[in-house]
């Protein structure tokens, strides 16, 4: 029978890029390389599937399809003190078990619809979960933070579309193109899934930081405090030069829940705290552009921004023009004025 090799190919770049992982020894690098051993033993599986189809091979292949949107969702949501929700998490694979189990009991088709059905449901979840500001991950960070869930989410959702595809394949043709859809997808799914679950780790902080549990309702005048102490705390120590601040050091260092910080700057300023750190950023940045002449890429890092390109885009976005226009067009302004 031929092998399919694709799965294979797949297999070995998870396991280079575990090697990757290793060696480099990133931020919360554990969490990136258990996912990723876990999706290279998940391929190797599927290629030995398709090539000797035991029947112990598709029984773990099904166990392991079954448990990786539950592995995506620990990676990128969940922290390893809640331990209490695993047990509900673990519901969805425990009823694949028992289906996997009872084969001349229970059709296929509802094999595939639940398979379906958990790579969706964890894949919306991971959509919607994207929605909220990430507490752990610094303001320079959040939009690539975001970015690799949201992928997540949709890739997990394109998982569920291929168990759609295979499952319609195996009613109406008996699974004549089977080969072909696992091939396709398995070299797009994994390894995008894993580059994303890589780039949120390097947003996460090296260590997580605990933050109070408290349930408190905030009137408007304990928000105005609230606003009053942050903006006092970024006039006296400067901490959006801070390029890893997050919202949860932040919280801790104003003394305050980080959910009670976060509702009372969405109240105040309008936006999300990370645009409002961004802004402090660019305010900085403006009066180094005007007073000194340092390199723009200089100022960026001083004012605590990672890359010059997400520093000109929020610089355009507040100002309304790139910072060298902007410092050009100061420059320009004291320049005098001279008639013939």
């Amino acid at each position: 029978m031929l092998a399919v090799p694709l799965p294979y190919i797949a297999t070995l770049i998870l396991v280079m890029t575990a090697i990757v992982i290793v060696l480099r020894r990133d931020q919360n690098w554990h969490k990136p390389f258990t996912f990723t051993v876990f999706c290279a033993v998940m391929t190797c599986i599927v290629g030995l599937r398709w090539t000797f189809d035991l029947a112990a091979l598709r029984f773990i292949q099904t166990i392991l399809a079954a448990c990786l949107p539950i592995a995506a969702w620990y990676g990128f949501v969940e922290q390893p003190s809640r331990r209490g929700r695993l047990i509900w998490h673990l519901c969805g694979p425990a009823m694949v078990i028992a289906c996997a189990f009872f084969p001349y009991f229970i059709s296929f088709d509802v094999l595939d619809v639940l398979l379906a059905t958990l790579s969706a449901g964890y894949g919306v979840c991971l959509l919607i979960h994207s929605l909220r500001l990430p507490q752990s991950v610094s303001f320079n960070r959040v939009s690539l933070f975001v970015l690799s869930e949201r992928t997540a989410g949709s890739l997990l959702l394109y998982s569920a579309l291929i168990d759609v595809l295979i499952a319609w394949d195996f009613s109406l043709a008996s699974g004549e193109h089977v080969r072909a859809i696992v091939s396709v997808s398995y070299l797009l799914l994994i390894p995008a899934l894993v580059v994303t679950m890589i780039i949120a780790s390097y947003q996460l902080p090296a260590r997580k930081e605990q933050v109070s549990k408290k349930a408190q309702v905030i009137e408007n005048d304990v928000e105005s405090e609230v606003v009053e102490s942050f903006k006092a705390l970024m006039d006296a120590e400067a901490l959006f030069t801070d390029p890893d601040l997050s919202l949860i050091r932040l919280a801790r260092k104003l003394g305050v829940p980080s959910r009670s910080l976060s509702s009372a700057i969405n109240a105040h300023y309008g936006q999300n705290i990370s645009r409002v750190i961004n802004e402090y950023r660019i305010e900085y940045a403006k009066k180094r552009l005007l007073s000194s002449d340092d390199t723009i890429m200089d100022i960026l890092l001083s004012a605590g921004f990672y890359t010059k390109s997400n520093f000109n885009r929020e610089f355009s976005r507040v100002v309304g023009q790139t910072p060298s226009a902007y410092r050009k067009g100061a420059v320009n302004e004291k320049q005098p004025i001279i008639t013939g």
